[in-house]
This record gives structure tokens, C-alpha cells and sequence, in this order.
């Protein structure tokens, strides 16, 4: 009794410091001026266009060459759901503070070589997407619907890039260098406030200037970044950041991500799965009553002035018996 007492004032000792944490699972109020931290995930293929693709990327995959924040990333903790799901959260290098506008803030500059722009501008091709999360919302591009035209928060992310067809069937692709990220937030009281939705549009812009030692994320849309496989490449990765009161309440705030792309009822996957589970289920029925009818016929007709048989079959069942040590 003794040692079963000091095991468990050990385990419940340790449990504070191994608990599993559950990050999002409950509101935080910021205050204005409070840091707002955006962490990344790993780049996976939207599924709103044709799968090109099935393999998930790291975000700080080193040919990716995307800014990292100082002393490198941190693996954040994560929830069962992102467990399944094979996300992979680690912090980055944007700077937002909780109610302050920016406007052409800058990560960093990048180097890209021109084996690696060969690699990016294929990702780009198989509509890879980049996910950036801010209080547990996933960032999200509008997008409309082809069928139904209704306009829906995309939660797969925002595209890594853009493939442009011009006029003669000529190809170009573009790497999203801008984010624009607008941040909706719910006022509680004067001092505190809440995030209730996150929109990026990210944008290609080919904000280096020659003979400014800072960025332009400006310029028109002629000004695009495209990515050169024959020769090195040097940018910048810039985003813009702005805060938009929203009457929305934090409870309800997923529902903008709640969309189907396709609400058509597959009827023959669905007749089929019947048809199958129906055929299984009378084969089952069908063994279970030859097996037990032939047995309960047997025991009818025993004659009663004769010793009783010995069961057999699976009467046998309850004459089994649990060996204990």
C-alpha cells in the first residue's frame, strides 16, 4: 500500500508538467499594441482545382528559401486534430502588433538559386498552397465558387504562386511575394478585443528598385516576379498588414470556412455502398441461422429416455472457462 501511495503522488507531481495542451481551445483577449503571433504550416495542394499532387511540403524546406525568424523556427504544440492531419506549426518572422496597421513591412531578402526557382516555379504549376495561422484560424483567400458562385473563406490557404496564359497559349509563372493580410477582430470592451478571421490576398511584385535599399510593394502589375531558371534571383518578401472591426462573435467564427465544393450527391458510390453492406450483412444472417437451426433441430429431437448428448458446435462456448494464475 505504501508503494502504491508514493506512485501515485509521483505520477500526480509530474502531471502539470508533461499535461497535453489543446492550443485554440479557448478565446484570448489581446489589447491593443499586444503582440499577435503568426505561425506557418506545411504547403500542401489545394484541392479546389485538379490534384496534381500528394506530397506535403515543410515550409522551411530550404528550397523554398522563405524568411525565418531570428534563432530559428520553434515546433509549437499542437492538437490531436494537427497531429492526424500531418500539420507541422513553427513560428516565423512577421511582427504584428494587435490594432497597428503596416504597410510594406519587410521578412527579409531572399536568394533563390536557379535550381531551386525551378523547383518553386513547379510547385507553383501543382497549386501548392502556403498557410499562415493567427490565434488558431488558418489564413484564408476569398474564393468563388464555379458552381454555385457563392464567395467563401478558402481554408487551405492562399496561393504560392500564379500560372498566366497570355494571348497565343504562352505560359508565365509568378511567385506571391506581398501578402496583404487582413485581420478581423471583435471588440469585447475598450481594452480587449479578439480575432474572429484572417484574409490574405497575396500578390506578385517585383519590389526591388535600383538605387533604393528598401522595397516598393507598389508597383504596378507589369512589375511581377518571375522567377528566372537560367540565372540566381534576389527579392524581397514584404506583407502589409490591416485591422478590420467586425460585428462577428468569436463562437461563430468558423463558419465562414464551413464550404462544400461539391454538394452533388454521388448516388451510385452511395447505392453501391448499400447494395455491398446489405450483401454482407445477409451473408452473415445466412451462416449464423444454418449454423444455430441445425444445432437446435439436433437438440429436438433427442429422445428423452436417452442420455443427453454432448454438446458440440459452439454450445461448446459456455463450458469455457478463465485460467487464473
Amino acid at each position: 500500500m505504501r508503494l502504491l501511495a508514493a506512485v501515485t503522488a509521483l505520477v500526480a507531481a509530474a502531471a502539470p508538467a508533461s499535461a497535453f495542451y489543446l492550443p485554440g481551445s479557448a478565446p484570448h483577449d489581446y489589447k491593443p499594441g499586444e503582440d499577435v503571433p503568426v505561425y506557418v504550416n506545411s504547403l500542401t495542394p489545394k484541392l479546389n482545382t485538379t490534384l496534381r499532387s500528394l506530397i506535403s511540403l515543410d515550409y522551411y524546406d530550404e528550397r523554398f528559401h522563405f524568411c525565418q525568424p531570428q534563432g530559428g523556427p520553434v515546433q509549437q504544440a499542437e492538437s490531436l486534430g494537427s497531429i492526424l492531419f500531418g500539420d507541422r506549426i513553427l513560428s516565423s518572422a512577421f511582427n504584428i502588433k494587435m490594432l497597428e496597421d503596416q504597410s510594406c513591412a519587410t521578412l527579409c531578402k531572399s536568394k533563390v538559386p536557379k535550381d531551386d526557382a525551378k523547383f518553386i516555379n513547379e510547385r507553383i504549376e501543382e497549386d501548392y498552397g502556403v498557410s499562415l495561422i493567427i490565434d488558431g484560424l488558418p489564413s484564408a483567400e476569398m474564393m468563388r465558387d464555379p458552381q454555385t458562385q457563392e464567395i467563401f473563406l478558402d481554408a487551405q490557404g492562399f496561393a504560392l504562386g500564379e500560372v498566366i496564359t497570355y494571348t497565343g497559349g504562352s505560359q508565365k509563372t509568378f511567385l506571391n511575394n506581398h501578402y496583404d493580410i487582413y485581420i478581423d477582430y471583435h471588440k469585447r470592451s475598450d481594452e480587449y478585443v479578439r480575432v474572429v478571421g484572417v484574409v490574405v490576398h497575396p500578390r506578385s511584385v517585383d519590389s526591388m528598385v535600383a538605387g533604393e535599399d528598401s522595397p516598393n510593394c507598389y508597383r504596378s502589375e507589369v512589375d511581377r516576379l518571375a522567377l528566372n531558371e537560367d540565372a540566381d534571383n534576389e527579392f524581397y518578401y514584404t506583407y502589409s498588414v490591416k485591422f478590420r472591426e467586425s460585428d462577428k462573435a468569436w463562437g461563430v467564427r468558423w463558419d465562414s470556412y464551413l464550404h462544400v465544393y461539391f454538394p452533388k450527391i454521388h448516388w451510385f458510390s452511395l447505392i453501391n455502398s448499400l447494395v455491398i453492406a446489405g450483401f454482407l450483412c445477409f451473408m452473415v444472417t445466412m451462416v449464423l441461422f444454418r449454423t444455430i437451426s441445425k444445432d437446435i433441430h439436433r437438440y429436438n429431437a433427442i429422445d428423452l429416455a436417452e442420455d443427453v448428448q454432448e454438446d458440440y458446435g459452439w454450445k461448446l462456448v459456455h463450458g469455457e472457462e478463465r485460467t487464473s494464475c
